[in-house]
């Protein structure tokens, strides 16, 4: 979606730099600082605007961790061992979530469709794949677990946004391949801080983190239409990694919180938090390479 955003801007805003960008190649167009800008702008809006949806503040019946530990300790093994798979069973579909974006993403890039999205028009293309990416993100959450549709919906969002991420590959498969194994890491130790953490210290952050991201979004829509701006693109593009992270942590809390209290347990729903904060870190770890392999050169 970033890359299509940015398409869309330099289309609107400086149709020379459109044309200059395309025709020079894609490492031409991420090294312009305005252009880099439009890029952030348009990863992060797009990207927060799901997540804005998906909700940030404490679950309405709030059961703070002295009174979940206390079930644990009358729960016994059994209580222990429910929490247990369940928490695997979210983090195996968001390792299954993620394989099958990176997937088809590679899978689409080696049959040349980043040179087909170039030639297509790019309002279509962006407006298109949000909506189609909302509206599947949509029909997962809405479907029972137990409903077979679920997973049809869940591998349909998966594959769309698999298909948005399709132009990053024009950035060169060592770049991409360091990126994934950075958000990996910053992934994978968040999580293991924040499941570690005593209490809800990071659940308690809903509200802040939903501060931070309208922080974040006025910031990513301002540099599209400032996109000289040094700022909003610092704004945008560090502090977007800062609060992602910091939504990781956040998220897995939440996870660990739906899966001691929850009656029915739904671990395709708990997954999509944490694989949306994924792909935005993904995306900007991607950008933060791209820009200092550039200066480099």
């Amino acid at each position: 979606m970033s890359w299509l955003a940015n398409r869309v801007a330099c289309r609107i805003m400086k149709p020379s730099l459109a044309q200059r960008g395309f025709s020079n190649g894609i490492m031409n167009t991420v090294q312009a600082g305005p252009t880099w800008a439009q890029y952030a702008g348009g990863a992060s809006a797009l990207g927060i605007g799901a997540l804005c949806a998906y909700g940030l503040s404490q679950p309405a019946q709030y059961v703070p961790a002295s009174s979940r530990s206390l079930m644990g300790q009358f729960g016994g093994k059994a209580y222990a061992d429910r929490v247990r798979w369940r928490v695997g069973q979210t983090y195996a579909y968001l390792a299954g979530g993620l394989a099958m974006t990176a997937g088809v993403a590679t899978f689409a890039f080696q049959r040349g469709f980043a040179q087909k999205m170039a030639r297509m028009n790019p309002m279509a293309i962006c407006f298109g794949g949000l909506a189609a990416s909302i509206g599947c993100m949509m029909g997962t959450r809405m479907t029972p677990y137990d409903n077979p549709m679920k997973h049809l919906w869940w591998s349909g969002f998966n594959c769309v946004t698999g298909l948005t991420l399709v132009p990053v590959g024009m950035l060169g498969g060592a770049l991409v391949t360091q990126a994934a194994m950075i958000t990996a890491c910053i992934v994978g130790s968040l999580s293991a801080v924040a499941a570690c953490s005593p209490g809800d210290t990071f659940l308690q952050m809903g509200p802040m983190i939903g501060c931070g991201l309208g922080v974040i979004m006025a910031a990513s829509l301002g540099s599209m239409f400032f996109p000289t701006s040094g700022l909003l693109m610092n704004v945008s593009l560090y502090g977007g990694l800062g609060l992602f992270g910091l939504k990781t942590c956040y998220d897995t809390q939440k996870i660990l919180y739906h899966a001691q209290m929850d009656n029915d347990f739904d671990p395709i729903n708990r997954e999509i938090g944490i694989y949306l904060d994924t792909i935005n870190i993904f995306i900007r770890v991607v950008q933060i390479l791209a820009m200092s392999g550039g200066r480099k050169k």
